[in-house]
């Protein structure tokens, strides 16, 4: 899906970066931008057409002929059928940017004969389109919109078979200049009808699906054109074993100008009505959500990261009665990695590295950026929000957990454990405990835990717990009775 708008940004992004007022098209300007699109490809593979443009009336047309590739790789064990040209229509504009219109389909197979056996797949698109506007100075789009009906893929092996499908997906793609060489930059979409069957395995048959798929995507203050510069540094240097002086001094200070990259990031992926049929009977959620987001590479750089499930739903008869009402209707886990180091890890390679030998680092220098990335050897996850509710529990989890990597017994960790509805908890264990015994021995150990609980207001109760890396427990500044 985003696969196609992709693979249209990387091959407009080698696009000069400088404004092209084309008001007027010509032969003359489809040979330059040919040119430009073209410049890091090998000769026989331009020669051979795999990215061509010509001129029209009042637009170039650019074909790329992925054909070329499959022809220039020959492999008896690869077989491909179905590959065609995907033509887009660049019109230029008074303001220097291109509107860029394609309309196409997709349909290829084949298969690759590789150990344990031959494996197949296929891949469909009934209709797909993108109306956008292109801006050479960004390398980006300003705005796009991208669109396909009937997508679907299959995979075959000896082993197993995947199945998937869409029934229709609709992206939209915008960049908004906020101050020189920093752009904002989104991308949202929903992909509709969502199903997926995996058979075979461990599992057996696996059936997956639902109803959308929202997608949100933002990335704030992203450093383009330092990157552009960088990326095309690489492009320029790769054929090269090592760097001459120069050439190193310049990658450096690319590296250093290019921090943070951006500022923030952003992703949320949430699917809805979603069921996973299993052999032990069908799964259920009104909506599962995944998020990951980040600060950028700074001194005190964060990734957080999450998921969510609302409304799950067990197969029928699965669980005992006395369980029904224990299942959540709300889960949340959302928890991040803090305070890594990673300017200055960046900074500490740009200081050290020689990019004139093929290793630019000596071991030691390596593990001392290691070391940099965690300050004082510690990776510190903070617990953001932790949640389960069900009819007959609230609970609420929020705090630090500080491990070390390099001493496997050390950690500690500072969390508080909010509850509501503390009684009804209690009660549920106790009406259900001739049922489930277990559950006469959870309700004990609450009814103790209360004695230690302090007040969080509004018929809260809460525990404050440190846990030290000697191992001791505080609860609420208090140690345990056992420990004292």
């Amino acid at each position: 899906m985003r696969r196609q708008i992709l693979m249209a940004s990387a091959a407009f992004a080698l696009v000069s970066a400088s404004p092209v007022l084309a008001q007027e098209v010509s032969p003359a300007a489809a040979e330059s931008i040919q040119h430009k699109l073209t410049r890091y490809l090998p000769q026989d593979m331009i020669e051979a057409g795999l990215v061509t443009v010509k001129a029209a009336t009042s637009f170039y047309e650019l074909r790329f002929n992925p054909a070329v590739l499959l022809e220039k790789n020959r492999s008896k064990a690869v077989t491909v059928e179905g590959l065609k040209p995907m033509t887009a229509y660049l019109r230029p504009t008074p303001e220097g940017t291109y509107r860029v219109e394609a309309s196409d389909s997709f349909d290829i197979n084949g298969s690759v004969d590789a150990a344990p056996g031959k494996n197949s797949f296929s891949y469909v698109i009934a209709s797909m389109t993108l109306d956008g506007i292109y801006d050479p100075d960004i390398l980006y789009f300003t705005a796009a919109d991208w669109k396909a009906e009937k997508i679907a893929f299959t995979s075959t092996s000896p082993q197993e078979s995947v199945t998937a499908s869409f029934g229709e997906t609709a992206m939209r793609l915008a960049a908004e200049k906020r101050g020189e060489g920093i752009l904002d930059i989104s991308s949202t979409g929903v992909m509709k009808a969502f199903a997926e069957t995996v058979t075979g395995g461990a599992n057996g048959r696996v059936d997956i699906s639902a109803d959308t798929v929202d997608i949100d995507i933002s990335m704030d203050g992203a450093r383009n054109r330092v990157v552009q510069d960088l990326v095309f540094f690489v492009l320029d240097n790769m054929h090269k074993d090592k760097l001459e002086a120069a050439d190193a001094a310049r990658l450096k200070e690319l590296l250093r100008s290019a921090l943070p990259v951006f500022d923030n990031l952003t992703e949320t992926i949430k699917a809805s009505n979603v069921t996973v049929g299993t052999q032990h009977g069908t799964f259920g959620a009104e909506s599962v959500s995944y998020v990951i987001d980040m600060n950028g590479i700074a001194h005190s750089t964060r990734v957080g990261f999450g998921f969510g499930v609302d409304k799950p739903r067990p197969p029928a008869g699965i669980l005992p009665a006395a369980f029904a009402e224990a299942v959540p209707e709300r889960a949340t886990f959302k928890a991040a990695v803090t305070n890594l180091d990673l300017a200055g890890a960046v900074d500490y390679l740009i200081d050290h590295a020689d990019f004139t030998k093929a290793e630019p680092l000596t071991e030691a220098q390596n593990k001392e950026i290691g070391r940099i990335v965690l300050p004082g050897g510690a990776m510190i996850v903070e617990f953001e929000d932790v949640s389960a509710v069900s009819p007959v529990y609230d609970l609420h989890l929020a705090g630090r957990m500080r491990v070390y990597p390099d001493q496997k017994d050390r950690h500690s960790a500072e969390v508080t454990l909010t509850m509501r509805d503390f009684d009804k908890t209690v009660a549920y264990l106790q009406k259900n405990a001739a049922a489930v015994p277990q559950f006469g021995q959870a309700a004990f150990g609450l009814l103790m835990m209360k004695g230690l609980a302090r007040d969080a207001g509004g018929g809260a109760q809460a525990w404050d717990l440190t846990v030290g890396e000697d191992g001791k427990v505080l609860v609420n500044g208090r140690p345990l009775p056992f420990q004292q």
